[in-house]
């Protein structure tokens, strides 16, 4: 066998070790998108709303701070109405879904529309949401009863 022949094909093996290792590495990048995306849906649908401000960076959260009477919320629908599509050139990802709520002690439902924007840290290998989680109206509870005079 001529060298050059030798090394063409150690050329062609090592790129097309490269490409697989570059499709596992994408794949489980996508696994991981998935896995945070239902971990979030899960967190909102069941009203479990400060957990998903585990999702986002936590010196992001100290910033904005996680608003109170998030306890008065109750999710009553989650929809996604943009699957995420993955920019991988940006490490960035983004969905769309449309949540239904009640406020508990007022029983008046509401939506909003949840613009999802998501970053890939390669170096935790994970994904953290970088827009803010909705804001639900959370106005003060209503009194059962009149304050007394």
């Amino acid at each position: 066998m001529s060298s050059s022949f030798v090394r063409h094909l150690t050329l062609l093996l090592v790129a097309m070790l490269l490409a697989g290792c570059q499709t596992i590495e994408s794949k489980n990048r996508q696994a991981s998108l998935e896995k945070v995306l239902h971990a979030y849906e899960t967190a909102i649908r069941w009203s479990y709303i400060r957990h998903a401000y585990n999702l986002m960076r936590p010196e992001r959260v100290k910033e904005i701070g996680i608003p109170q009477g998030l306890e008065n919320i109750k999710v009553t629908r989650y929809e996604v109405l943009a699957p995420a599509v993955s920019n991988p050139k940006s490490n960035t990802a983004t969905q769309v879904a449309l949540i239904n709520y009640v406020e508990k002690d007022r029983q008046q439902e509401k939506s909003l529309t949840d613009h999802q924007l998501w970053e890939y840290d390669s170096q935790a290998k994970r994904w953290y949401l970088i827009s803010d989680i909705p804001a639900f109206v959370v106005r003060p509870r209503m009194r059962a009863m009149p304050p007394s005079q």
